[in-house]
């Protein structure tokens, strides 16, 4: 898998894991806060009407509520649609207000026997003296009980309301929404932008060092790559380094070559003259056919190496079957006749044993008298 894909597979992964994990985060955050607005504007509003309410509740602490406080539950009713059912309660639990006249007066059990509350926030309320709001109804509203504190925080009564939560999911919905269209954004710039960093950081270094790797050749090595400062520099450095070393072990070798070369041209040569007759003229060839030794002078202008055919042409079939058979046929001298510059020679070859594995095969050719 290329570099890219890789990337753009752990972004994606690590962006969808990122983007889950924020948007439970948001989500709970944003529930909280609207769910905690809505409470608050609850509690507000019925405190803001609390100081009559107690003043009333203290006058008549039991039975059904006053003519003003009916209008104020009424109103509280009527002016926020987001009261699905508003119950007013005495201390001790009895109903002081509810829209259904038959309900006046009835006791707190009795009510929840045939009615029903929501929960037992009402009675928590009581208890504690403190705002309490229970979700019900799987989550879709608030079951919310408001004690009037009269002196010393005792609590005269309650306001049980029941509220919607549709606009405070409406809300979550609209913030979610905005939520996952600017991480969607801020996903785009930011992978834009790393993406651009590696296109022009790595990617393309990259490629400009394969291409310069891929250049190298045994005639030239040599990496021809601009300096950098990175790590792809330093792989650079290295690869440079690698060629230096091995441009030195081949110039060792060359000369290692070179000298073992002239060492056994030495050899030949006092084998030669000890063996071959005087006037005849002596080869020494490789396996390749390539010339190593001659005990006469051998010019062939532009060339380092010297072949057979270089100083043989195709007329001279002879003394290339003679050097063939003598390839096949090891220690064996083989013999033949040639005209080589109009004079008639005798020619004899032999491939010499070596325990290095090289093949040398001497060809002579002795003039016929």
């Amino acid at each position: 898998m290329k570099l890219t894909s890789k990337w753009l597979l752990w972004f994606v992964l690590v962006t969808v894991y990122a983007s889950v994990i924020g948007g439970l985060f948001y989500y709970n955050l944003f529930k909280f806060v609207f769910d905690k607005k809505l409470q608050n504007e609850m509690v507000e509003m019925v405190r803001f009407r609390a100081p009559s309410l107690v003043q009333w509740l203290a006058s008549r602490p039991k039975g059904a509520a006053t003519f003003r406080e009916a209008e104020i539950m009424k109103g509280l009713q009527r002016n926020d649609n987001r009261i699905r059912s508003l119950v007013y309660l005495n201390y001790d639990g009895s109903i002081r207000w509810h829209e259904n006249t038959k309900f006046l007066g009835m006791s707190y059990a009795d009510y929840n026997a045939s009615v029903g509350f929501d929960s037992n926030a009402a009675v928590q309320a009581i208890r504690d003296g403190l705002p309490r709001a229970i979700l019900t109804s799987n989550g879709e509203y608030y079951d919310m009980a408001i004690p009037l504190l009269a002196k010393g925080n005792a609590v005269a009564g309650v306001v049980n309301v029941t509220v919607s939560r549709e606009n405070a999911q409406k809300l979550i919905q609209s913030s979610m929404v905005r939520y996952a269209c600017g991480a969607f954004i801020m996903i785009l710039l930011i992978g834009g932008v790393l993406y651009l960093f590696l296109l022009l950081k790595i990617i393309r270094p990259l490629g400009a060092l394969k291409d310069s790797v891929e250049a190298v050749s045994l005639n030239n090595l040599t990496l021809s790559f601009p300096p950098r400062k990175d790590e792809i520099g330093g792989v650079a450095q290295a690869v440079s380094g690698l060629l230096v070393k091995i441009r030195e072990d081949i110039k060792s070798m060359e000369n290692v070559e070179i000298m073992t070369l002239e060492k056994e041209q030495r050899w030949w040569k006092t084998i030669l003259a000890v063996t071959v007759p005087k006037g005849s003229r002596a080869l020494v060839i490789d396996e390749n056919n390539n010339i190593l030794y001659t005990n006469f002078e051998l010019k062939v202008p532009g060339k380092e190496k010297v072949h057979l055919l270089d100083i043989f042409d195709g007329r001279q079939q002879e003394i290339i079957q003679v050097v063939g058979e003598a390839l096949e046929n090891p220690t064996k001298v083989l013999r033949g006749t040639v005209v080589n510059k109009n004079v008639k020679c005798l020619v004899k070859a032999v491939q010499l044993p070596d325990d290095a594995g090289k093949n040398r095969i001497v060809l002579v050719l002795e003039p016929e008298k």
